[in-house]
């Protein structure tokens, strides 16, 4: 704004992947609904396992001293609502506490953001220093950003806050098309030489929304699955072999769950 299995899984990915051209999937086998409850599990364990009961707050990844509360734990309250709901409200309450009430972008994955669009730019504001713990928020500024239609997570974005269908579906297939068979190589991936994991889970997410199946589908949601740690978590980002590249976080694996989920 994020533990690969064993080399079988590993090879098995590579030989999925060379089966795509231009975002499409030649043939892949869908992940079983069992899998995937077994992921969200897991993903929904180190969640609950990060709380800070200090602070009724998640750091943005284990060992952190920071404490996100848009888009971290708005996010991780959003997916902890219904089988930890006393923890969500805890959550909540502790965001408002901060006289903080939302960031203005992450909401629109829930349709409650209030001026999702145009894209404006935002800022990383410290909200307070509690110690040697720094709570900090994202927050939209007035400013209209241009040239966000390079970017993967923006179009997906747009995809979600559109009401207008047939341009919310342009938006999606203009994400789609930066797709490589790997990952989304929009302006970010090029610079970076990374793949950013949560932008597998907002395709996911766009798609279910717009009702639309694309057949590079399932190797985006195989990829999103690889990139799952031991601990239950989904790491930031990994390179153009699968490998992982930074660690679990709260935000990448609140998404993800969301994906996986269907939610």
């Amino acid at each position: 704004m994020s533990d690969l299995g064993s080399m079988s899984r590993r090879a098995c990915l590579a030989t999925i992947g060379s089966l795509t051209v231009a975002g499409r999937l030649v043939a892949a086998e869908s992940p079983s609904p069992d899998r995937l409850k077994e992921s969200a599990a897991r993903g929904r364990q180190f969640l609950v396992g990060l709380l800070d009961p200090t602070l009724d707050l998640l750091p943005e990844f284990r060992g952190s001293s920071v404490y996100w509360l848009y888009h971290d734990n708005y996010l991780a309250a959003k997916v902890l609502e219904k089988s930890h709901p006393g923890l969500a409200r805890k959550i909540v309450k502790a965001i408002h506490g901060f006289d903080v009430k939302e960031s203005g972008k992450i909401e629109i994955v829930f349709g409650e953001a209030k001026r999702p669009l145009p894209f404006r730019h935002y800022q990383l504001v410290d909200v307070r220093r509690l110690g040697g713990k720094v709570i900090k928020t994202e927050i939209v500024t007035d400013k209209e950003m241009v040239g966000w239609e390079g970017y993967a997570d923006l179009l997906l974005l747009a995809a979600l806050a559109e009401k207008d269908v047939p341009k919310a579906k342009r938006h999606f297939q203009q994400a789609l098309q930066m797709w490589d068979g790997k990952g989304f190589k929009d302006r970010a991936a090029q610079a970076g030489s990374v793949y950013a994991t949560y932008k597998l889970a907002l395709a996911l997410i766009a798609a279910r929304k717009l009702n639309e199946r694309p057949e590079a589908i399932v190797i985006v949601l195989e990829r999103l699955l690889a990139q799952q740690a031991k601990d239950g978590g989904w790491i930031t980002d990994y390179d153009r072999t699968g490998k992982p590249v930074g660690v679990a976080n709260v935000e990448t694996t609140s998404l993800a769950m969301l994906a996986v989920e269907g939610r």
